[in-house]
């Protein structure tokens, strides 16, 4: 098996086919060679191996099922999954199609089930070979069957006995002619050749010679029947390749009988209890005419190839499966128990995960904080358990939410797998923008802080809640057999992910990048070329998809819930699309303007202040900053605390110029009162009854209104006149008459008005949010 070939050929034509899950079973030594290959980084992520023991045996049938939802495609041969198995040499696969194949798709159906149970066979594929199973079945629903095909495989009997039922079916043998690269001594042929009355038996001598081994012979030398040698022309080839195809003709006295597949011409392939093998066999109740072939010669005898290891055992095989912060895993093989630690396999050498205890079926769990988040952003993830007897064992991890991923987020999933991983394109940032817009719900489905700042999180009851429908019950004779059993938790932690990788620190994406650097070099439009013309239309189209979803999240109903998550998508934006700054600065006035709708939770507030600074560190006047002190006191700011760290803010900074540090600038806020202090000032003084100090700015601002504010220390008159909102309105509180425009932006900018179109009453509004 090789897991380089799956994913460099086979992987991304299932993907661009519109197929979402991809399982592999395979035997463990198909398993430890696929661990052997660093250039297979997709599995456990997007496809799955599940390594499969067999007691006696080996693992080793040739069956891809494609599944959907009543349908599917069975392809059964004898290429294994590696480059030559799928070209470099000889094979042989039949294309079967519930069409015309129904009974062969329920034998395949039986098989999955029949592996699911055995007795003599470790796996932890259990539910998926029953998944398949039930696919297979719904799929030859209402199908017409005349048994003409059918799938013979060694989990119920021996495949030898098969053929010679069938053979007996149609008659009785006349002639029996094999291809195969592989033979024990003869045994096998020759008990076949009894068991359908031949004392005689044609073998393909192949001119391109056959794939060389690890055991077994390429031609059998000690058979109890005569053996003749032919070439058949119906494996001739103009370019010669080595024979890996297993092929058998029999011909009837009522027909012909094809059976071709995994099984070589072994006693452990054609018997019962050794070998997992399958094979079609196709009933040609009418022909009596078989190949043709020419007399040949028997070939040179091979000996089975050398593994050339260093004489130890070979390391043990795993499975496992992460979820959260836990690996739950089964060692196969070897059997082991007791005490044994348990290490992830990185490319700079092990690296200890956890001690753990084996139980008696080699089953274990530990412990692996980050590992998922990891395990997201790209790569295989590969660990080793050692026992303290010295055995160890290898295996691939499966990651346990990615099902789940990959049917909520659909085709979005591969764009949100590359944001994790930092190479998105300004086409991902558009996709995964409009996917919010669709739904902003989607966004609230994260488990970690979603804002920068603070020690804690103040979840949403919607960020903690898991729909009960999403969780599955793991199965327990192999823990982690179910990658569904993470539901909708690991769908939780998957964006919890995402918005953390929101906040990285990145810079701008390569294409924004080229963009900016060709605008910055070219003096004459014409310069740019198409490649760059091509991102820039990219980039602008993103942030024109974000603006749309901006305005959705800021809108009534929703900033509550949105509020912080589009500070953090703004930050990102501008980080990696890098926007003019007059659109940015514009993106987080309205952004800092939605802050005094909402209650700002403690561990969101310095992430907020930063912002604040920020924006008043592109204009630094007397007015920005009595605003940027008013929009601080209002989310409840402790200004005598320490400066909040511009690192919150650095999404900003990347496209929007500071005049000043924000040690200045909070220095500079500090020292400044704004109009609705000053009047909160006046307005405990004049409780008091005594003028005092602090409002004279106040005073010069409102110059119609004060000298009824002072008054009103002497004169009960106009203290009457005095009227103190006690919540923001653009009426007056009296008459509840509008206010004139120019009176109500006086309410806004210097905290005092004049009832001038009904009372006259000076109106103070003390409080530094509209909204609070």
């Amino acid at each position: 098996m090789s897991l380089s070939f799956f994913e460099a050929v086979l992987l991304d034509a299932l993907v661009r086919g519109g197929g979402r899950e991809a399982l592999i079973l395979a035997d463990i030594e198909g398993v430890r060679a696929g661990l052997s290959e660093q250039g297979a980084r997709r599995v456990g992520r997007d496809y799955e191996v599940e390594p499969i023991s067999v007691t006696s045996g080996v693992f080793h049938p040739k069956l891809s099922a494609l599944v959907a939802d009543g349908e599917c495609h069975l392809l059964v041969g004898s290429g294994n999954l590696t480059f030559n198995g799928w070209g470099g040499n000889l094979e042989v696969v039949e294309h079967l199609h519930p069409g015309f194949a129904a009974d062969a798709i329920d034998d395949a159906a039986d098989f999955f089930e029949l592996l699911a149970l055995a007795d003599n066979i470790r796996h932890g594929a259990v539910d998926p070979c029953q998944a398949i199973a039930n696919d297979l079945r719904k799929s030859t629903r209402g199908r017409a069957r005349n048994g003409d095909i059918r799938l013979f495989h060694s989990l119920d009997g021996a495949i030898s006995s098969k053929i010679a039922e069938a053979v007996d079916a149609l008659g009785g043998a006349t002639r029996l002619v094999a291809a195969a690269p592989f033979w024990d001594s003869g045994k096998a042929i020759s008990q076949l050749c009894e068991a359908v009355g031949l004392d005689h038996v044609f073998i393909h001598a192949h001119s391109g010679g056959t794939v060389q081994g690890k055991i077994g012979s390429n031609w059998p030398s000690q058979t109890s029947v005569e053996v003749r040698a032919v070439e058949l022309n119906v494996l001739k080839e103009e370019k010669l390749r080595r024979l890996h195809a297993k092929a058998f003709e029999i011909i009837c006295r009522r027909g012909r009988l094809l059976v071709s597949g995994s099984a070589n011409a072994s006693t452990a392939a054609m018997g019962a209890g050794r070998n997992v093998e399958a094979c079609v066999a196709r009933f040609q109740r009418d022909r009596i005419v078989g190949w043709t072939y020419v007399p040949s010669s028997p070939p040179q005898a091979i000996d089975p190839g050398d593994d050339a290891d260093d004489g130890g055992e070979p390391i043990g095989i795993l499975r496992a499966v992460l979820e959260g912060d836990r690996v739950s895993g089964q060692v196969l093989a070897p059997a082991m128990t007791g005490a044994a630690s348990v290490f992830q396999i990185t490319t700079e050498g092990p690296r200890k995960l956890d001690d753990v205890y084996l139980a008696d079926d080699g089953s274990f769990t530990a412990n692996a904080p980050g590992l998922e988040v990891q395990s997201w952003k790209g790569g295989r993830l590969v660990v080793r358990v050692q026992a303290s007897d010295g055995s160890a064992a290898e295996g691939f991890v499966s990651l346990a939410a990615f099902t789940e991923m990959t049917r909520r987020a659909g085709a979005l999933g591969p764009r949100l797998l590359a944001i994790l991983a930092g190479n998105e394109t300004p086409a991902d940032v558009a996709a995964m923008m409009s996917w919010f817009h669709e739904d902003p719900r989607r966004m609230t489905q994260a488990a970690m802080p979603i804002s920068g700042g603070g020690a804690g999180v103040r979840a949403s009851l919607e960020d903690q809640t898991v729909e009960v429908a999403d969780l599955r019950k793991v199965r327990t004779s192999v823990p982690g057999t179910d990658r569904t059993a993470a539901g909708g938790a690991g769908w939780v932690r998957f964006m919890g992910y995402v918005f953390a990788a929101l906040r990285e620190k990145r810079g701008p994406l390569e294409q924004v990048g080229t963009v900016r650097n060709v605008d910055a070099d070219s003096e004459e439009e014409g310069d740019t070329t198409e490649e760059v013309q091509a991102a820039d239309r990219a980039v602008d189209h993103s942030m024109a998809v974000f603006e749309k979803f901006l305005d959705k999240m800021l809108s009534p109903g929703l900033v509550e819930l949105h509020a912080f998550r589009a500070l953090d998508l703004t930050q990102y934006i501008c980080e990696r699309l890098l926007p003019d700054q007059q659109r940015a600065k514009g993106w987080l006035q309205r952004l800092l303007d939605a802050s005094t709708r909402i209650e700002i939770p403690d561990d969101r507030r310095e992430l907020v202040s930063a912002a604040i600074l920020t924006l008043l560190g592109t204009r630094i006047d007397e007015s920005e900053l009595r605003a940027a002190r008013s929009r601080l006191v209002g989310i409840g700011a402790d200004l005598h605390g320490d400066c909040p760290s511009p690192e919150l803010a650095r999404g900003f900074h990347s496209v929007l110029d500071q005049n000043a540090s924000f040690p200045e600038l909070w220095s500079q806020v500090r020292a400044i009162r704004t109009f609705r202090e000053q009047a909160r000032t006046y307005l405990d003084a004049l409780g008091r009854g005594q003028p005092a100090g602090g409002y004279g700015e106040l005073a010069l601002a409102a110059k119609d209104e004060f000298a009824t504010m002072a008054d009103a220390f002497a004169s009960e008159r106009s203290r009457k006149k005095i009227v103190v909102m006690k919540q923001w309105s653009e009426a007056c509180p009296k008459c509840h008459r509008t206010l004139p425009r120019i009176e109500i932006g006086k309410l806004r900018s210097t905290a005092v008005a004049t009832a001038r179109n009904c009372c006259g009453h000076v109106l103070i509004w003390p409080e530094e949010r509209e909204h609070g």
